[in-house]
């Protein structure tokens, strides 16, 4: 029994790492780090959803929480996205929705890419300090903001270096604490993005200025910050499902004497984005044609080097590229390898298939195992009656 379940095991942690090994990734175009998102925003029409939580220490304590959201792409240059907090140590959570408007070239692999952000923030902390509030009736408020984000994406000029840079900046870094103060944030990042999974850091520092009272004047400036850098990494699995995670950390804060700030010194957050429907784009497609030719770079055949052809064959007709310089344009014709993407696709699947049986397999001769003792005969075993001499 515990052989057979050793063998099970086995078998679905190979089948784990066929599903995050194999060619049959399916990336979404907007993906970007924890803290940043990409310039670009997802397909016409593509739904994904988001289920994350994680948990935070303070000078206050500890506090956890569970989120859920998701993104919507609405046109081929605009994209909604929210999350909800249903749960946090002191009730229900904030509400945030995004309207994301970027610039064209949206469905290539362009270098730069920028885009606005239209940001709109329920709190559902009770405002009773505010100057606006009257006495003994606290009010729950709406806070809409905005921010912007740009990012060079490397790979559409050097086709072997598959780094991402992004710069944000915003006028939130805490949205619980909307209610009492002004904030602005800078947030830079890399990305090693990779053929399937990818690593990444975050740095960012937070401003923030106390808003006027009815018992305090207020500051006149942004006169508390804190910087932090935040670690991470995205592990893709199934080809298509995205779990993100990472690890934030405070390095430097400079705090008033009254009323401080309590900026977050430790925070662990992680994240699992499902993809609803999702039609490939050209951005991810060129992406995976520059790693597959590289592929074929690496496996070329010496015979056919000596012989003058470029290395990996047909690679440098695949990336679309002359030198080192992919065709970010899209102006090549990359069906036929889309064609052969689907067939790779659908071998992988049919292996899957048949790990699967394997394991149902292992199963039904454990069970008859148990019932009779007897281990069961092998799948592909026919009695034959015995020969006569």
């Amino acid at each position: 029994m515990m052989w057979s379940n050793a063998k099970a095991a086995g078998v679905l942690a190979m089948l784990l790492f066929l599903s995050a090994s194999s060619q049959t990734v399916k990336r979404s175009r907007d993906e970007g780090t924890s803290s940043i998102p990409a310039s670009n925003v997802m397909g016409n029409g593509n739904i994904t959803a988001v289920v994350a939580g994680g948990g935070s220490y303070s000078y206050a304590g500890f506090s956890a929480f569970p989120a859920v959201g998701g993104q919507v792409g609405i046109t081929d240059i605009m994209e909604l996205s929210g999350s909800f907090v249903p749960w946090t140590s002191r009730g229900i959570g904030p509400i945030e929705a995004h309207l994301q408007i970027t610039t064209p070239a949206n469905d290539k692999l362009r270098f730069f890419g920028a885009a606005l952000f239209a940001d709109l923030f329920l709190s559902t902390r009770q405002d009773t300090l505010s100057a606006s509030t009257a006495k003994g009736k606290p009010e729950y408020n709406s806070y809409p903001a905005a921010s912007f984000v740009a990012d060079l994406d490397w790979l559409a000029l050097l086709k072997w270096l598959p780094i991402k840079t992004y710069l944000k900046l915003g006028m939130v870094d805490n949205p619980d604490l909307l209610y009492r103060y002004d904030q602005l944030t800078v947030v830079s990042a890399a990305e090693w993005k990779a053929f399937a999974h990818s690593l990444f850091v975050n740095a960012g520092l937070a401003m923030y200025k106390e808003k006027a009272t009815r018992d305090n004047a207020g500051d006149a400036a942004y006169s508390q910050q804190y910087a932090w850098i935040e670690p991470g990494g995205r592990f893709r699995f199934f080809s298509r499902f995205s779990l993100v995670g990472s690890v934030k950390m405070s390095l430097y804060q400079a705090l008033k004497e009254k009323n401080p700030l309590n900026p977050e010194l430790f925070n662990v957050s992680m994240r699992i984005e499902v993809p609803i429907f999702m039609r490939e784009t050209n951005t991810e497609a060129i992406r995976t044609l520059i790693f597959l030719g590289q592929r074929k770079e690496k496996n070329a055949e010496p015979s056919a080097v000596a012989a003058g052809e470029p290395a990996g064959g047909k690679a440098a007709g695949i990336v679309g590229a002359s030198g080192n310089e992919p065709d970010t344009l899209g102006t090549f014709d990359f069906s036929q390898e889309r064609e052969e993407l689907i067939k790779r696709r659908e071998e992988t699947q049919k292996k899957m298939a048949d790990i699967e049986k394997i394991l149902v397999e292992l199963d039904k001769a454990d069970s008859l195992k148990n019932q009779t003792g007897f281990a069961a005969p092998p799948a592909d075993s026919t009695s034959k009656p015995p020969e006569k001499p």
